[in-house]
């Protein structure tokens, strides 16, 4: 496989989140008895994990390497970077797909000589894409500068899959999304591995075409009434607090705090809103 070289951002270039709501993310570089395996749980980018974090974990492990890649993508140019990297790398390179490996997250695992999916893990390849402001010639040249970057991101599938250029073209004007099966038959995946449960959750509303098991489901879609649950769940994983402090915190909170009222049929989640402002200041008074 080939290096990409398509440029880089200019200096000083804003870079904003793509993806507004996650939960579970996680990067971190753990030594096991098979090698070292790291964890690329987030969006790639600024807001993320950067090609320069990524290059500073790798800097720090030697031998072979497990990447386990649950990752909606993110910046291209951080992606690349990644990709790269790991073809340099002086160790075999396993990568595992345990959740998502979409957008440049999936170019990434490209990089890896052996490719493992998870049974219910998802690819999904599609063009790259940006915002644009001026005339016609400022927003021609950024799209010449884009479809440079198809092409290289369309060679490099190409060159580790078992599928042809055009098809794999066409997929990327399409969005594809592939489970394991469509992934393996595709030559994305060298195998399929047992069914994961993710450890991260992604808002994927910015593409077009996502499977309706990935879309995030809202809370004010609900059709049930707030638990406890709901509550320690919304602590743990929307404020980042560990269960220890969010069980401490909901025991200084009636049980009856947190009922949903109900307008016209309508759930409404005011009841939990403000036992979770209960739960902080009962929280914070105790420490």
């Amino acid at each position: 496989m080939d290096k990409i070289d398509v440029g880089a951002p200019r200096a000083g270039e804003r870079r904003d989140r793509f993806f507004a709501r996650a939960v579970g993310t996680k990067f971190e570089a753990k030594a096991e008895s098979s090698g070292t395996v790291i964890h690329l749980y987030d969006e790639i980018g600024y807001w993320g994990v950067n090609a320069r974090s990524f290059r500073s974990q790798l800097s720090q492990v030697s031998g072979d390497i497990t990447l386990r890649i649950n990752s909606p993508g993110g910046d291209v140019f951080d992606g690349i970077s990644i990709y790269n990297d790991l073809l340099a790398y002086d160790g075999k390179v396993k990568v595992e797909v345990v959740g998502l490996a979409a957008s440049i997250a999936s170019i990434i695992a490209m990089a890896g000589d052996e490719i493992v999916i998870a049974d219910n893990a998802m690819f999904m390849i599609h063009n790259a894409w940006t915002i644009g402001v001026g005339n016609r010639h400022d927003l021609s040249d950024v799209a010449t500068v884009l479809g440079k970057i198809d092409d290289a991101l369309a060679r490099t599938y190409a060159a580790r899959t078992t599928t042809g250029i055009r098809a794999i073209k066409q997929m990327m004007d399409d969005e594809t999304w592939l489970t394991a099966r469509e992934a393996k038959d595709a030559g994305f995946a060298t195998s399929i591995g047992l069914t994961a449960e993710p450890q991260a959750k992604f808002d994927l509303s910015v593409f077009g075409h996502v499977p309706k098991a990935l879309l995030w489901e809202d809370d004010d879609t609900s059709d049930t009434q707030p638990t406890k649950r709901d509550m320690e769940r919304a602590l743990t994983q929307d404020a980042g607090w560990s269960r220890s402090k969010a069980r401490a915190a909901m025991r200084e909170v009636d049980t009856s705090d947190i009922q949903a009222t109900r307008d016209a049929g309508d759930v409404k989640l005011s009841g939990l809103a403000e036992a979770l402002a209960k739960a902080r200041a009962a929280f914070h008074t105790q420490s």
